[in-house]
């Protein structure tokens, strides 16, 4: 089935039993995109880019962006290529088949402007919800912890102009905090995301700053 994402004429296509874009996806392409910098090509780096569609809303949103992607499954992956086909962005969206925690060395030479991700959200010690493995994986940190990807992100970040930009639970929201000062990712913006009015939150992106400890930190 292929879904119009409503940007820029992009459409895409998800595998009925993988993880799909959610809101978090949609927020995130928008939060990492705002970190791009007017008048030059902004060089990105997707970890977990599952199908892609925050990769392709990233590119909808930026059309001069390069964008390398990194996914480990093999079925999202192989939507993932699709979806870069369907778009017409194979010029400047290159897919990865690898783990976050064994990059390739293409890419390990290579440091971007903006590293943006959404993480599983669960650890592995939590209850199973989904039957479905791709959908699983991608929930639990089964192939890569919270840890795994804030240091892969921060050695791919760009020396005091390159931002790790990501989403995730609230209750992790410590956790992250405190890697990203472990691993020189300054935290700089922080937008919590309530479903309405008098709700909790039910998710918080994050950006950090890469080796620069004197960045100002916003709350938006």
């Amino acid at each position: 089935m292929i879904e119009d994402l409503g940007r820029g004429g992009f459409k895409l296509i998800q595998p009925e039993n993988c993880f799909k874009l959610d809101t978090a996806g949609v927020l995130l392409a928008w939060f990492a995109s705002s970190f791009s910098r007017k008048g030059r090509p902004c060089m990105m780096l997707e970890l977990g880019s599952g199908a892609g569609g925050c990769a392709m809303l990233a590119a909808a949103r930026l059309p001069d962006a390069k964008i390398d992607c990194v996914e480990v499954m093999k079925e999202p992956y192989c939507a993932l290529i699709k979806n870069i086909a369907l778009n017409f962005v194979s010029d400047r969206v290159r897919s990865y088949n690898c783990d976050v925690r064994d990059l390739p060395a293409l890419l390990k030479e290579k440091l971007y402007d903006v590293v943006f991700m959404n993480p599983p959200f669960y650890r592995t010690d939590r209850a199973v919800v989904t039957d479905k493995e791709n959908e699983q994986a991608a929930r639990f940190n089964e192939l890569g912890t919270l840890e795994d990807f804030i240091s892969c992100a921060s050695s791919r970040t760009r020396m005091s102009s390159g931002y790790t930009v990501m989403c995730m639970a609230p209750s992790r929201l410590p956790e992250c905090m405190e890697l990203f000062v472990k691993y020189k990712l300054a935290p700089s913006r922080l937008i919590s995301v309530h479903a309405s009015y008098g709700k909790d939150a039910f998710l918080f992106m994050l950006a950090g700053k890469k080796g620069s400890p004197n960045t100002e930190f916003k709350m938006l």
